[in-house]
């Protein structure tokens, strides 16, 4: 699998044919694959948080989930040549639990917002089984969750705490977790849900989400300069590698 480098934290050339061909052979070898975005949110902020770099550097699968992703690789001439949405690659992966029944656990996001992600994929993806669901805002302790998950002994688990913290969550937690298949997955609850819209497609076709989710919410509008950040930080980073300063 090739790979590029984003300020020191690795992302693997990828495409959703490749992962999904991955997943029947984790799932029969009953090994662990760590599906983990990687943007440039998490590059630029990830050196604070020392677990999540290794976290990261362990995963089986480092997505290149950001188009500022896919552009500092291309501009510097590198493998990454196209983008894996996280809120696509978990609609993959329910379609596939969905096709081969297998069992699918969620964890994250508000009460009221898990609970009808569950429900909308549930009837969506009448054909999985839905092993469990725990919020994002729950009173147990950190093994009780862990304790519960295994209890249920699902195939994929989705977790939706937002960075850091689903991160750091899974970085403790998956050697412990009875699991195949784990993918971090941001906000995506709250887009099954139907509380939050997804980006019209033509800001999703231009590669722009992150443009939407910044305007149309006021919390998020100092996000419109993390890409440009970003840009100019990773290049900045590859040049003088190439120079051997770094």
């Amino acid at each position: 699998m090739k790979q590029d480098n984003m300020m020191g934290i690795p992302v693997d050339a990828l495409t959703y044919e490749e992962i999904l061909n991955d997943v029947s052979v984790y799932l029969k070898n009953k090994k662990k694959m760590t599906a983990i975005s990687v943007n440039p949110q998490i590059v630029t902020e990830a050196k604070k948080y020392p677990e999540i770099v290794s976290f990261i550097e362990q995963s089986t699968h480092r997505i290149p989930d950001g188009i500022g992703i896919v552009l500092v690789s291309k501009l510097t001439k590198g493998p990454i040549t196209s983008r894996i949405a996280g809120i696509e690659l978990m609609t993959k992966f329910l379609a596939y639990a969905n096709e081969y029944k297998k069992r699918v656990f969620f964890y994250g996001a508000k009460p009221e917002v898990i609970a009808d992600a569950v429900k909308n994929i549930q009837h969506k993806y009448p054909n999985l089984i839905i092993s469990g669901a725990i919020d994002g805002y729950t009173n147990l302790t950190e093994q009780e969750i862990v304790s519960q998950i295994n209890q249920e002994k699902p195939d994929f688990l989705f977790v939706g705490l937002g960075f850091p913290r689903q991160e750091q969550w899974l970085s403790r937690n998956v050697e412990q977790l009875d699991v195949s298949i784990f993918q971090d997955v941001g906000g995506s609850f709250d887009v099954f849900s139907g509380h939050v819209k997804r980006s019209p497609q033509f800001f999703i076709d231009y590669h722009l989400e992150w443009l939407y989710r910044s305007l149309s919410n006021p919390k998020r509008i100092g996000r419109i300069f993390q890409l440009p950040v970003f840009m100019w930080r990773s290049l900045l980073w590859k040049m003088r590698k190439q120079e051997g300063s770094v």
